[in-house]
């Protein structure tokens, strides 16, 4: 697993960059229910809107998933063994992503930045303003 050189939490967003200099971003959801109808939208699956969180998490993992785990395009679900139900998103467009927390969080870019300037500049804003 590759290091991590820094970091910044915002949110629900963790920004990091890696030792390499590649910016990941992650979304750990809140509202749960919320991020699984997104995936199931996404997915063009079917779900009752009365389902409890666990339901429609449990629903999902059997149908795209195997170990407790579903992957659907950006969404991660998995299914904990007390049953409960966690949901992350990663993001193919990482400056979009970057874009959506700069926004959220106040900070002006530059859209000339390359995605690891942007990456890097927000982190140290996000830690500067905490």
């Amino acid at each position: 697993m590759e290091k991590i050189k820094k970091s910044a939490i915002y949110s629900e967003y963790i920004i990091q960059v890696k030792e390499n200099g590649g910016i990941e971003v992650f979304r750990i959801f809140d509202n749960v229910k919320s991020s699984l109808r997104e995936a199931a939208e996404k997915s063009g699956f079917n779900y009752d809107p009365s389902w409890t969180t666990r339901q429609f998490g449990h629903k999902l993992v059997s149908e795209f998933g195997e170990n407790k785990m579903a992957t659907i395009g950006e969404y991660v679900i998995i299914e904990k063994t007390d049953g409960g139900i966690e949901t992350y998103r990663t993001y193919d467009n990482t400056k979009g992503a970057l874009r959506e927390i700069s926004e959220k969080s106040g900070f002006e870019f530059d859209p000339e930045w390359t995605t690891r300037q942007f990456g890097s500049k927000l982190i140290d804003y996000i830690n500067k303003n905490k």
